[in-house]
């Protein structure tokens, strides 16, 4: 059974699927729902990762051993309506089915996938390898065009309806997922063994407003997550999508660099409270959405240890999105070792974009009390770049990062460089960095301004393991920094520092600086 304090944490989520009243909102009034004001409050983490049983406003659905229903393909996935629970109970064999997705939740009545741990807290699992296409699925040839890109599968309708009808409101939690990867089989529609393609996830959404996947952990897959945005009718893209207290490590194909373990294009997309590991052949974070906000994670940097790069398929309804040019990267710890098991990342902060300039992010990163520890040993790399922005030394005009507040630790000899070779960085306040610096390629474009700030140049910022200063650390008591200003449409308030990564948690309060105006540099506050 979950804990109490765990059950008090979810008993919100609980009451809202129990009361209110039941509502439809037609495919039209979308847009209304979508907030004009951007991100939402960052969310502290639950003590654990028990989870309860839920009851839907609508339907409840229990599946598992001494359930109504044993096995997921008896869930009928298509005809889920807003306020519907779907509670996957675990059990110590994996779940092998792959489902589809079409619901249309509301905000006050979401359709919920929920995952019901153990007595121990472990996630119920479902793996993609050697799994079977659930019933309703085949009977309705849900997965007739994209079928092997996916575990769960968030899609409209096969017939009709193609430019209007979007899914949304969707809930994924307590889940882990795995198996879905390249060359790894399944049971299709007909029954027969098919493989998964190269470029398949644990969830495939082809278009969604107002997913949330949160408490889950994703492994062994070509992608973890990928949330696609294509067409020019005004509705067809996804929106709000928000990846919440997660783990999500391993994913991708050695050798192949196109797959990643988040893959995400989409009008707002927020990542916050998760352990985001390294992938193999990709990159931990790939993203091409509008208004991104990545606070509160600890990221293991291989490729690039994200990488925030343009809108592609020429969808104008993201890059009509007044925040399409900004981006805001706080509160994380990123790690870029090159002893790590999937390797490292020469360019480990990548902006602008990386095919097609005139479609590229033109405006600001705002990267602000990050710690960045780099261990790239001279002899796997001679230099690391913290941020490369644009491609082959071109940037988009106007492409800038502005650091605040940060801590860039290097523990290794090899030469750090700031910027690749083109755009512009401009230091804001005080940051941590090492005791010899490079602004970026020799001879390039590549503009740091740093009139106006601190630079605390130094060699041991005194953190321990988790990233928390120590006493008398250089980092303690130093003029807190933030974005110097706010484009419209974001919230100001919610862009503040007030959280910090916790080890196994998620996201938890920061403690408060006890000198007005003062805070330590970085993602960690010490109590």
């Amino acid at each position: 059974m979950a804990s109490l304090k765990s059950f008090h944490i979810w008993l919100p989520v609980l009451v809202a699927c129990l009361v209110g009243l039941h509502a439809s909102v037609a495919a039209a009034n979308d847009h209304a729902a979508l907030p004009e004001r951007w991100p939402p409050p960052a969310q502290t983490s639950p003590p654990d990762h028990c989870s309860p049983r839920l009851i839907g406003r609508h339907a409840t659905y229990d599946v598992g051993p001494g359930q109504a229903l044993t096995e997921l393909t008896d869930v009928p996935w298509l005809a889920l309506q807003a306020g519907d629970v779907v509670n996957i109970h675990y059990r110590p064999a994996p779940y092998r089915t792959k489902f589809g997705l079409r619901a249309q939740g509301t905000a006050d009545a979401p359709v919920i996938i929920n995952g019901v741990t153990s007595n121990t807290c472990a996630r119920p699992v479902i793996s993609g390898e050697q799994a079977v296409t659930a019933r309703d699925a085949r009977m309705a040839d849900f997965n007739r065009s994209p079928e092997g890109a996916g575990l769960i599968l968030i899609h409209r309708p096969p017939e009709g309806a193609s430019e209007t009808f979007t899914p949304r409101h969707i809930i994924i939690q307590n889940l882990k997922l795995t198996g879905v990867r390249g060359g790894k089989g399944f049971f299709n529609e007909a029954g027969k063994v098919q493989n998964y393609a190269n470029f398949s996830a644990a969830i495939y959404a082809l278009r969604v407003h107002n997913l949330t996947v949160q408490n889950c952990e994703i492994t062994g897959n070509s992608m973890g997550i990928f949330v696609d945005t294509k067409g020019d009718a005004p509705d067809e893209y996804s929106a709000n999508i928000i990846i919440r207290g997660n783990l999500i490590y391993y994913n991708g194909n050695p050798g192949s660099y196109y797959e990643h373990n988040l893959y995400i294009q989409a009008r707002r997309a927020l990542y916050e409270g998760n352990f985001i590991g390294q992938a193999y052949g990709g990159g931990p974070l790939k993203d091409r959405s509008s208004g991104t906000v990545i606070r509160y994670n600890k990221i293991l940097a291989r490729g690039h240890a994200m990488d925030l790069v343009e809108s592609e398929e020429d969808v104008k309804i993201l890059r009509v999105d007044p925040l399409y040019p900004y981006a805001w990267v706080y509160g994380n710890i990123i790690i870029n070792d090159s002893q790590a098991p999937a390797g490292m990342a020469v360019n480990m902060v990548h902006w602008g974009f990386d095919n097609a300039v005139e479609r590229g992010r033109n405006g600001v990163l705002f990267f602000y009390h990050n710690t960045v520890v780099s261990r790239i040993e001279p002899q796997a790399f001679p230099y690391v770049v913290a941020f490369q922005i644009g491609r082959d030394g071109l940037a988009p005009q106007g492409a800038t990062v502005e650091a605040a507040a940060n801590v860039f630790w290097q523990q290794s000899d090899n030469e750090w460089r700031f910027l690749s070779q083109a755009g512009t960085l401009k230091f804001v306040g005080t940051n941590y960095v090492p005791p010899i610096w490079y602004p970026s390629k020799p001879g390039s474009p590549a503009d740091v301004q740093k009139k106006a700030a601190i630079m605390l140049a130094g060699s041991n910022p005194k953190l321990d393991a988790n990233g928390l200063p120590l006493p008398g650390s250089p980092v303690l008591n130093q003029p807190d920094a933030g974005p110097s200003f706010t484009p419209p449409g974001a919230i100001a308030e919610n862009l503040r520092v007030e959280h910090q990564y916790k080890t196994g948690v998620g996201i938890v309060p920061r403690p408060a600086s006890s000198k007005p105006g003062r805070t330590a540099l970085g993602a960690m506050a010490a109590p």
